[in-house]
């Protein structure tokens, strides 16, 4: 029966299919386009009215213990606040690249970029007043996170769904950093285990220097899909699955879509209704349908589709789907945290079909908080905020009377109880990605091969699990990045 279910659906798709691809032709990149220099430019601080970046401390730390809120959280406060970051990153930067514009964000040094600017000792006097330079876009790469999750749920990375069959697409992150975390991270040459070193202290708590306030560190998440035709099927997120499980982006079956056409030939204001796995019904799938130009997106260039399948054959995902020249990566959502306090700031951005109610783990209240200046595509992404690991703020695990969570749906929508190895003492039923919050999370980043995921509570950066360890500032991308310049401080110590 589903057999046939699948190949009713399919007939239906590629009549649906013929009917919108009419004749127009691909768009092609120009070779000449990809040598483009890119200046990476701060996040704009004028966008949104009352938006300050970076806000001073005292007062975001004062959204987070506020009195006259029932959890001593100002939701509001925290969103408008949120809403104005991403004003900033998806505002005009005023450069191109192979005839796109390119967003803020889109302008800023990739950790592969930033990477080699450390391995070459590049502005390792300071860069202050030095123009970064880039060619072309950040390069993508596989979600680190998903071969952590793998790793420690003893899954190979497929599984962790690196290529899906069901929307013949692929999942791809550019983890970047704005130009002053680039700055502090190449000056500082905090990406060679050699530094790191340095910072470890036996027996005792050590850790790199913090990245100064107006850093910014992003991970925007992508669906990069095979040129097949003129729709794209993609996977939405309608609200957290009460009880919690795991279910999103493993099982085709439980969550719903959306085909995305390519084209641009649906009505401007479309509201796209989302559909299930095995609808057959043309009319639904045509209601289900949404113009590209409801999302942010971007085209593969050559440099970048080699990239990504050296990336692949790197990590043995032969079967995964060979990344070409003039393929759609599509914006899905994407990870933010800035250091405007001490344990950061967390925001997280996903697409979502009904922006004015997206549902958990974003709200209403974010929804009605967007400020008329995130026009476009922009403004179809959900926010989720959390500038807390529990509340009252931080408060200890025995004391705490409220979960914060914060994550975002195609990152961490489908990680279930085998991925989190560090202990909750806050609520031991708290197993699953839908149940995390990135505070509690990053606080764990160590680059030695002991490190643990958590779901949401309060980290003590005392407890054991740093002791006789070097913490990241919050930064899992370092672990990321590290580079074998020397014997890690973890083996020289035994």
């Amino acid at each position: 029966m589903k057999k046939s279910l699948l190949l009713i659906t399919s007939l239906v798709l590629a009549t649906f299919i013929l009917m919108q691809c009419t004749s127009v032709e691909k768009t092609e990149l120009n070779e000449e386009d990809i040598v483009a220099n890119v200046t990476p430019v701060a996040l704009p601080n004028n966008i949104v009215p009352g938006f300050n970046f970076p806000e001073d401390s005292s007062v975001i730390l004062g959204w987070t213990n506020n009195n006259n809120f029932g959890n001593s959280y100002d939701s509001a406060s925290i969103y408008k606040h949120a809403w104005g970051i991403w004003a900033g990153l998806t505002a005009p930067s005023g450069q191109k690249f192979a005839g796109d514009d390119l967003l803020v964000y889109e302008t800023w040094m990739g950790l592969s970029e930033v990477r080699d600017l450390v391995i070459n000792n590049n502005f390792k006097g300071g860069c202050e007043g030095v123009a970064f330079k880039r060619n072309g876009r950040a390069l993508l790469s596989r979600p680190k996170q998903f071969e952590h999750a793998a790793r420690f749920s003893g899954k190979s990375i497929s599984e962790m769904k690196a290529f899906d069959p069901e929307t013949n697409s692929t999942q791809w992150v550019t983890v970047s950093y704005s130009p002053d975390a680039a700055c502090w991270a190449t000056s500082k040459q905090l990406f060679k285990q050699s530094v790191i070193n340095k910072y470890y202290e036996a027996g005792g708590f050590g850790a790199i220097p913090e990245f100064p306030n107006k850093s910014i560190t992003i991970k925007p998440t992508y669906l990069v899909y095979a040129d097949t035709g003129g729709l794209f099927k993609m996977p939405v997120w309608k609200t957290a699955p009460t009880p919690a499980d795991s279910n999103f982006l493993i099982n085709p079956n439980t969550y719903d879509y959306v085909f995305v056409d390519k084209f641009n030939k649906q009505p401007k204001d479309k509201v796209a209704i989302p559909v299930s796995n095995t609808e057959t019904n043309a009319k639904k799938i045509e209601a289900a349908t949404i113009n590209l130009s409801n999302f942010i997106s971007l085209k593969i260039d050559a440099k970048m589709a080699a990239y990504m399948n050296a990336q692949d054959s790197i990590q043995g995902l032969t079967k995964a789907g060979k990344a070409i020249k003039g393929q759609i990566a599509i914006l899905v959502g994407m990870h933010v945290t800035t250091k405007e306090i001490k344990n950061w700031t967390w925001q997280s951005y996903y697409w979502t079909p009904n922006p004015k109610q997206p549902g958990a783990p974003s709200s209403d209240l974010a929804a009605s908080l967007r400020p008329s200046e995130i026009k476009g595509a922009s403004a179809n992404y959900a926010c989720v905020a959390a500038y807390v690991m529990l509340t009252p703020n931080n408060a200890p695990n025995n004391q705490a009377t409220g979960a914060m969570f914060g994550y975002n749906p195609y990152l961490e929508g489908g990680f279930g109880p085998s991925v989190f190895g560090f202990k909750n003492t806050y609520n031991k039923d708290f197993q699953y990605g839908v149940q995390t919050n990135c505070m509690s999370c990053h606080a764990l980043a160590q680059p030695s091969p002991t490190n643990k995921y958590s779901t949401d509570q309060t980290i003590d950066l005392k407890g054991e699990y740093f002791k006789d360890q070097v913490t990241l500032d919050f930064a899992w991308s370092i672990q990321t990045a590290l580079i074998n310049d020397t014997v890690p401080y973890w083996i020289k110590k035994k």
